[in-house]
Parts: C-alpha cells; sequence; structure tokens
C-alpha cells in the first residue's frame, strides 16, 4: 500500500498518515472519544485531523444523548440545540422558559427539572424525524408518558379550587 502524502497547512511540510484515538472537543462534549481517526502529522508536530461522515457522527451522538438513563447536563443541552440549528432563544421559546434559564441550564448553573429535560429531548427527537422525513421514534413514545406524569395535568388545580373558601367568607373580606 502506498503512502499517501499530504502537506502540512501550518509549514507546507511533507505528513504522514497515523490512526488514533482522540477525544473530540470541536463536539462541544467532554466525554467523546473517536477511534482510529485518520491523523496528519508534519515533522515539525503539526497535527490535522480528518474526521469523516461528520455529520452522521453528529446525528449518532444526538441519537445517544436523548436516550441516555441519566439527565441531561448543560454540554449535551446546548449540543442538541446546535444540532437542530436553533438559537438559544428560539429554543428557550420552544421550550417555554426564557433565555437566561436556558443559558443557566447550558452552563450547569442551575440544576435540569425533569420535565425541562423530557422536553428538550422530545422538542429534538421530533425535530430530527420531521428533518429526516421519518415518524416519531417509537422508543421515544415513553418519555411523553413520563412527562405527562411530571406535570400530574390538571388535577392540583381541581383540588384548589374544590377546596375554595366558601362564597360567604369571600363576602365579609369585601364589605
Amino acid at each position: 500500500m502506498t503512502d499517501r502524502v499530504r502537506r502540512c497547512t501550518e509549514c507546507g511540510k511533507a505528513q504522514r498518515l497515523e490512526r488514533r484515538t482522540t477525544a473530540y472537543p470541536q463536539s462541544g462534549l467532554s466525554n467523546v472519544q473517536l477511534q482510529n481517526v485518520p491523523v496528519w502529522v508534519c515533522s515539525e508536530g503539526h497535527e490535522e485531523f480528518e474526521i469523516p461522515a461528520v455529520t452522521q457522527l453528529h446525528e449518532l451522538l444526538a441519537h445517544s444523548i436523548i436516550r441516555k438513563p441519566s439527565l441531561l447536563n448543560g454540554a449535551e443541552i446546548r449540543f442538541l440545540r446546535r444540532r437542530i440549528d436553533c438559537s438559544a432563544k428560539d429554543f428557550a421559546e420552544k421550550l417555554g422558559i426564557k433565555p437566561v434559564h436556558l443559558s443557566r441550564l447550558e452552563n450547569d448553573v442551575r440544576p435540569l427539572p425533569r420535565r425541562v429535560d423530557l422536553l428538550i429531548r422530545l422538542v429534538v427527537a421530533a425535530y430530527l424525524a420531521k428533518k429526516h422525513g421519518k415518524s416519531f421514534p417509537d422508543d421515544m413514545v415513553r418519555l411523553i408518558e413520563q412527562l405527562e406524569k411530571t406535570w400530574d395535568i390538571g388535577t392540583h388545580r381541581l383540588k384548589h379550587v374544590d377546596s375554595a373558601t366558601p362564597d360567604r367568607e369571600w363576602e365579609e373580606a369585601s364589605a
């Protein structure tokens, strides 16, 4: 097999191809390691990484993140938001929160409530499914059920209304 020759973009010297396991900080995720990545190295020590199929890699990362069993962390929220090409302001609006709250979540300043975690996963899953012309993933339906449980839809308000003070006490207070 013939070695491929390429020139360094920094110094112009010939580079040789190596394959390595390396971190992928460009993803914004500190726990991502890429295996068998082509790395071009020159005699001056300059390195250039070649990541083939980066779009598919990001899709795989998003798929893994939205299905992980534990709560999302700030870097994962930011990665997912960027994956669907959404500004922080627009993403916060989709989630029904303020942009400053989203910023605090993305920077791990505030704890992520379970219902917001579920909602983020559902928004991203729905967007990716629509983008690829597919139906909503069956394995994500359980998240909708979990989200419904976290909101306890309507029952609290009904109980509160049922236990309201009788009308005559309201009349006395306004008199």
